[in-house]
């Protein structure tokens, strides 16, 4: 049952559901998974050339993948010419999502910022 909840939870998702900025965000909370999406901001990237490249092991890498997956900020696909071979792409809509928070709080912003002791 393990590997299937694992399976399931490495998996693309191809839908927006449940994308939220605090998900994103909890995601990107980590330097490592900053770095991989940086990375994934130039282009598609399989799971080995991202570790190389960030210097960290298979696994490591494979559990930075799985929380960014598991909060859309990624997603991945398997190459017709090798079924066992993915490559992850940046969801640009994650990043949509927190900038249209971001957004929404300096519009809420009402009054202009004050000198502290003013």
């Amino acid at each position: 049952m393990t590997i299937v909840n694992d399976f399931v939870n490495y998996c693309h998702v191809s839908h927006n559901e449940g994308m939220t900025a605090e998900t994103v965000i909890e995601a990107l909370s980590d330097p490592t998974r900053r770095q991989i999406v940086t990375l994934l901001s130039s282009g598609p990237k399989r799971a080995g050339e991202l570790a190389a490249e960030v210097g960290m092991s298979a696994p490591a890498m494979s559990r930075h993948l799985r929380v960014l997956l598991s909060a859309l900020v990624i997603t991945d696909e398997r190459l017709d010419v090798d079924a066992r071979a993915r490559v992850f792409r940046l969801q640009p809509e994650s990043i949509k999502t927190v900038r249209a928070w971001l957004d929404q709080l300096l519009a809420d912003r009402t009054e202009p910022d004050k000198p502290a002791g003013g």
